[in-house]
């Protein structure tokens, strides 16, 4: 990206929306364009300026962070909840919210989202809008100008990037314009697990398993709390799962 990301803050409590200022300011990818503390006038903002990230939380008065999103949805706004009720997570990726950082914010936390946000841009900007076809376990989709046939057994895990689905394998990353929940569904059964809202991996592509990640080769992905049990049932007689 050669420009910063201009980005909005919306939060009721002062001392929070001080916190993510901090953040935002001393991030190199960033642009505090607003900050507000109430939904009426940063929709007012949002429809003259049209930021590229949106920060909200969503327990606030007259217009809560949820109905802002839902009012500013069909724009290209990047979406991401700052809150400390966790119960509005399930709310808030229903639409499409881009991350759900709870409070109170931890300046790792956020670096982890902007980086992923980073990595979410310049693949889309590289990648041509064209859904995913799925022929028995090849999985075919564009990148740039060129077609794709990609075979499952290749995949190393999938993530959730909205209405898109990061594809990672050991040679290349790709993005498609397909939601996870559509890509987990045409994937060969039995041989792909969910482990997070946003995660999804090969099961023979396991190293390592712990309470809170899962490892794949370098990385190190997040196993949600949900996950967690059915996890260690999957695991339990084959990899390690260590406790």
């Amino acid at each position: 990206m050669n420009a910063p990301l201009s980005c909005i803050i919306v939060d009721d409590c002062e001392l929070d929306r001080k916190s993510i200022e901090n953040e935002v300011v001393n991030s190199a990818v960033l642009k505090l364009t607003g900050s507000f503390n109430n939904c009426v006038e940063a929709l007012t903002f949002f429809n003259s300026h049209q930021p590229d990230v949106v920060f909200v939380d969503v327990d606030m008065p007259n217009i809560n962070g949820l109905e802002f999103i839902k009012t500013i949805n069909d724009s290209n706004a990047i979406n991401i909840i700052i809150s400390s009720h966790p119960e509005y997570a399930l709310d808030g990726f229903q639409l499409k919210v881009f991350d759900f950082i709870l409070k109170p914010l931890e300046s790792d936390r956020f670096e982890t989202c902007i980086k992923r946000l980073v990595d979410f841009i310049q693949l889309k900007n590289k990648a041509e809008a064209y859904d995913v076809l799925f022929r028995n376990e090849q999985v075919v989709f564009k990148d740039g100008l060129s077609t794709v046939n990609l075979n499952a057994a290749e995949i190393l895990f999938l993530e959730a990037f909205g209405d898109y689905t990061k594809i990672v394998t050991e040679k290349k990353v790709h993005l498609t314009l397909t939601t996870l929940s559509k890509f987990m569904d045409c994937l060969p059964q039995g041989k792909f697990v969910r482990i997070h809202r946003s995660y999804v991996i090969a099961r023979n592509k396991v190293s390592r398993l712990d309470t809170k990640t899962v490892a794949i080769g370098a990385n190190a992905l997040p196993i949600g709390k949900t996950y967690h049990k059915a996890l260690k049932n999957i695991f339990k007689n084959g990899q390690q799962f260590y406790n």
